[in-house]
């Protein structure tokens, strides 16, 4: 589109979570500009097709007063990391269970309020492509990346090129049952990976620890308890939050075991919110992945993410300008 105000064009990436969204202003190097944050909105549940129209307008607000802070009238193109099950080529968002969206047409109505050309993937899928280029996956074409927040899912490289599988469901394995857990998942199943391995599961499971009366500081608190309580607990040597650390690290460590098997990485990036509590959780997958592939020549790496939260918005604005590019070379060649 046409340029108008400062010089150059100006792109945008967005890592939309299920509570909160990001917002990256980049230049079209990719160099950043400037970022706002804001609360994601959850489509009411009543609907029987979910409709998050005024989040969209209130994202599309957010992303134009960004762009205008830094002084660029127009935006040459935006991508966008959207959780669950995503149709890249359609720019549907075909159902995010943790934010009650089924059969969004996210990138249209995004493209409709921005006058620009809108690309989406999952939002792990774009947080792995950031990860591989510039944080801890750089230089490694071979790699897993999984991020443990408010849900759980796994992105994967394999010769530098993301996997999105036959279904568009490769890496979700936050929604793959373990054996003994019963609690409901977002998603209507029982029992998933997802509802331990996350920050609502190990709020959960550190409530049902408090109920249970095992011995812990956590029982003191007046309040929900959250995934970061458990984390303080443990570095003021809370054995209980430990032990809830260890039981989700090493259920994770079980089933990362088998994707090793599957793709064979070189590294497994462990990214999200939770990934904050750094050894507490990362030592336990390690621990666990020994134990499966205990030749240490053959077992990835398992390593924390370098970019945190930056790493979503720095895969979506270069998935956004890798197809902007790719398209205005086709467009110059017909």
């Amino acid at each position: 589109m046409a340029k108008s105000g400062k010089s150059g064009a100006a792109f945008i990436g967005a890592d939309i979570g299920g509570t909160n969204t990001v917002i990256g202003l980049f230049d079209e190097r990719g160099l950043p500009l400037g970022e706002r944050r804001l609360a994601t909105m959850r489509a009411d549940p009543r609907r029987p097709t979910s409709d998050p129209a005024e989040f969209i307008d209130r994202l599309g607000l957010e992303i134009q007063a960004l762009a205008l802070a830094h002084g660029y009238r127009d935006i040459a193109a935006a991508g966008f990391g959207v959780p669950g099950w995503v149709d890249t080529a359609s720019g549907m968002a075909l159902d995010a269970s943790n934010m009650g969206w089924k059969n969004v047409r996210f990138a249209e109505a995004m493209s409709r309020r921005l006058g620009a050309p809108v690309y989406i993937d999952n939002d792990v899928r774009l947080y792995t492509l950031g990860e591989a280029a510039a944080g801890a996956g750089e230089g490694c074409a071979d790699l897993v990346c999984i991020t443990v927040g408010t849900g759980l899912s796994a992105g994967i490289m394999m010769d530098g090129v993301l996997v999105r599988g036959s279904r568009l469901l490769a890496g979700e394995i936050g929604h793959d049952r373990v054996d003994g857990l019963d609690a409901p998942c977002n998603c209507g199943k029982r029992g998933c990976l997802e509802t331990i391995a996350s920050a609502p599961g190990i709020a959960r499971l550190a409530e049902e620890a408090v109920r249970g009366g095992k011995p812990t500081s956590l029982a003191t608190l007046a309040r929900p308890i959250t995934a970061l309580d458990v984390f303080l607990a443990c570095q003021a040597g809370d054995a209980a939050a430990a032990d809830i650390f260890r039981f989700v690290g090493r259920a994770l460590g079980r089933k990362l075991a088998a994707l090793a098997f599957a793709v064979d990485p070189r590294m497994i990036i462990v990214g999200g919110g939770v990934a904050a509590a750094g050894d507490y959780l990362l030592q336990p997958i390690r621990d666990e992945l020994a134990v499966h592939i205990p030749e240490a020549e053959w077992r990835p790496a398992v390593v924390p993410g370098k970019l945190q939260d930056k790493a979503g918005l720095v895969g979506a604005v270069r998935f956004a300008i890798d197809n902007w590019s790719r398209e205005r070379s086709s467009e110059h060649d017909e």
